[in-house]
C-alpha cells in the first residue's frame, strides 16, 4: 500500500481508526480528522500532530471540502447515543443521529467516493432504521458490504466489547433499492484471514458474545494488561470507601489472573454497575474480603492496553483521570478494528 492511499477519519476521537491503520500496516496519509469534541480533539493531535483536525459539524462543512479529500478510505465510529440499548433506542429520530445521516446522504452526492468505508457502533444499531437507510444507500451507490458482530475476547484480549462493524467496497453495480427494502440480520463473527475464537452460542445457534462461557486457555490473563504501581501511584485509583462498603457486591470483579473483564464505558467509576470492572490485586473474588488496599480500578493505561491502543499512544498530561476514562469508554478496540482494516483493504 503506498502513501498515495488517502484515509478520512470522521467522528475521529482519540485516534482509534489512526492507530488501527497503524497497527494494520497500512501505509496510508490521514488527510483529515473530524470531531466536535474538544478535548477529544487534544488527544488526537498530540498523538497526531500531523493531520489537521476539523471541529465544526459534519453536516455544515461545504460540498467542496468533501470533494477536496480525495479519500481512498472513510473510517467512522458515528454516536451511539440512538442505538444504546440502556438509552431511548430513538434511532435516526434522534438528534445526535443527525450527522450520520447527512454521511449516508453524502454518498449519493459527492462525487470523489471513497473505494472503502469502515464504520463501528454499539451492538443494537444492527436492530435500528439507521442501519436499513445506510444499507439501501449503499446498494444504489454501488457499494458491496459485509456485516460483523465481533469481540476482542475472539483475538485473546481480556476485554469483553462487542461491536456492530461494517466493511464496504465500491465495485458493485448500483442498483435500485426502494425506501422500504430491508435486509435480514446475516453479521459474521469471524474475519476471513484471521484466527479468532469463534463465539459461544445456544443450541439453536445465537451467538450471545456478554452471557456466553469461554473455554479458552489462549485468552490472556488481565495481568499481562496492568501496570506496576507503587502504593502511592495506585492511591487515585482505589475506591471510596463508602462506595466500597454499600456498592462493592454490584461491581463486575476480576484478578490479575482472570482472562475476562466487562466493558469499559464513558461512565467507569462514576457509576457502579455496567460500566466496567475492578481490580483485586489479592485473594478470591467472592471468597477473600475486598478492602481499599487490595481493591482498585483500573488505570486509564490499563484500559487502553486492554482495548488494544499501542505504548505509544498517551493522553495529554493536563487530561484527568476522569477524562481519561470518558474518552477511552467512547473510544474502540484497536485489536479488532485493526484486523477488520487488514482484511477490507487487502483482501475483501
Amino acid at each position: 500500500m503506498s502513501s498515495e492511499f488517502r484515509v478520512a477519519e470522521f467522528y475521529s476521537g482519540i485516534g482509534g481508526m489512526h492507530f488501527s491503520l497503524k497497527e494494520a500496516g497500512i501505509d496510508s496519509e490521514v488527510v483529515r480528522a473530524f470531531d466536535i469534541n474538544t478535548v477529544a480533539n487534544e488527544v488526537y493531535k498530540h498523538n497526531f500532530p500531523g493531520v489537521p483536525v476539523m471541529q465544526r459539524s459534519i453536516e455544515s462543512l461545504p460540498m467542496s471540502l468533501f470533494e477536496a479529500l480525495r479519500a481512498d478510505l472513510w473510517t467512522m465510529s458515528p454516536p451511539c447515543q440512538p442505538y444504546t440499548r440502556q438509552g431511548l433506542q430513538k434511532g435516526s429520530e434522534d438528534q445526535r443521529a443527525k450527522s450520520f445521516l447527512f454521511i449516508i446522504d453524502l454518498l449519493a452526492r459527492v462525487q470523489r467516493k471513497p473505494t472503502y468505508i469502515l464504520m463501528e457502533n454499539v451492538a443494537g444499531f444492527e436492530k435500528s432504521d439507521t442501519r436499513a437507510l445506510f444499507l439501501r444507500q449503499l446498494v444504489r451507490v454501488g457499494y458491496r458490504f459485509e456485516e460483523y458482530l465481533l469481540n476482542p475476547l475472539q483475538l485473546c484480549y481480556p476485554n469483553s466489547r462487542t461491536r456492530y462493524y461494517l466493511l464496504a467496497k465500491l465495485d458493485a453495480e448500483p442498483r435500485e433499492c426502494s425506501d422500504d427494502a430491508e435486509f435480514p440480520a446475516r453479521f459474521r463473527h469471524d474475519v476471513p484471514g484471521a484466527n479468532l475464537i469463534p463465539p459461544a452460542s445456544d443450541a439453536e445457534g445465537h451467538v450471545d458474545f456478554e452471557k456466553g462461557v469461554w473455554h479458552h486457555d489462549e485468552v490472556r490473563q488481565v495481568k499481562e494488561f496492568m501496570q506496576n504501581l507503587t502504593t502511592e501511584e495506585s492511591l487515585p485509583y482505589r475506591l471510596n470507601p463508602r462506595v466500597l462498603e454499600k456498592h462493592g457486591y454490584v461491581h463486575d470483579v476480576v484478578t490479575p489472573e482472570s482472562r475476562r473483564t466487562c466493558c469499559f464505558t464513558k461512565g467507569y467509576t462514576h457509576y457502579a454497575e455496567g460500566t466496567g470492572s475492578i481490580l483485586q490485586l489479592e485473594g478470591a473474588v467472592g471468597k477473600d474480603e475486598m478492602t481499599l488496599e487490595n481493591t482498585r480500578y483500573f488505570t486509564p493505561r490499563e484500559v487502553a492496553n486492554l482495548m488494544g491502543f499501542p505504548a505509544d499512544f498517551t493522553l495529554p498530561e493536563n487530561t484527568s483521570i476522569r477524562q481519561g476514562y470518558r474518552l477511552l469508554g467512547n473510544s474502540l478496540s484497536v485489536s479488532i478494528v485493526s484486523v477488520l482494516m487488514d482484511y477490507l483493504v487487502r483482501r475483501m
